[in-house]
């Protein structure tokens, strides 16, 4: 069953036709701790987030414009990332599994001044897998650790996203997917 979620949540991404919390964004619930939101700047592309005690803020999600799955994190403490520069970093889950990959520093939020976080815009499968099913997070940069985040609930913020995003038209018609008429039951912007 775990596959089939992660799975079907890859394959909205790349079947779909072509930020801390900014304007555009609407609620769609809550699991375990994980907000999941809707991003109309994404296509409406429905995302988990989740604020850490130390101030880390990791967001994951879909980004139905570029048909891809997409990570953001970063840390208000992290003043000196510089907005469009590439930071080589490398995650771990559980001791068990690595990935290293560059992430851009991305300016996200409506107000002023805006948060700068880190983003990777397209993930592997196995990435988001490991991000579900795993236990730890931790986060390397050049061979330093920047961050320990626990990953639990993952799976069922994962699990909500891909419900998030089927209801959200993922297998809709409707060239309008704001009109009244889409069938969207649960849009979070029709209210």
């Amino acid at each position: 069953m775990r596959a089939g979620c992660l799975a079907a949540l890859l394959s909205m991404a790349v079947a779909l036709p072509g930020t801390t919390l900014a304007q555009g964004t609407a609620s769609w619930g809550q699991v375990g701790g994980w907000k999941i939101l809707v991003d109309r700047s994404v296509g409406d592309g429905c995302f988990a987030f989740q604020p850490y005690e130390d101030g880390t803020i990791v967001r994951i999600g879909v980004d139905r414009n570029h048909q891809a799955v997409y990570l953001l994190f970063g840390n208000p403490q992290w003043k000196s990332l510089e907005v469009g520069k590439r930071y080589r970093m490398r995650f771990v889950f559980d001791r068990a599994s690595s990935y290293d990959g560059e992430l851009v520093a991305t300016e996200i939020g409506s107000s002023t001044p805006k948060t700068t976080v880190l983003k990777h815009a397209n993930l592997a499968g196995s990435f988001v897998n490991d991000f579900a099913q795993r236990n730890i997070m931790e986060i390397y940069y050049q061979g330093s650790r920047v961050a320990n985040l626990s990953l639990r609930n993952t799976y069922a913020a994962i699990s909500e996203v891909v419900n998030c995003q089927r209801e959200m038209g993922f297998t809709q018609k409707s060239s309008d997917p704001f009109s009244s008429g889409s069938g969207n039951s649960r849009d979070p912007f029709a209210r």
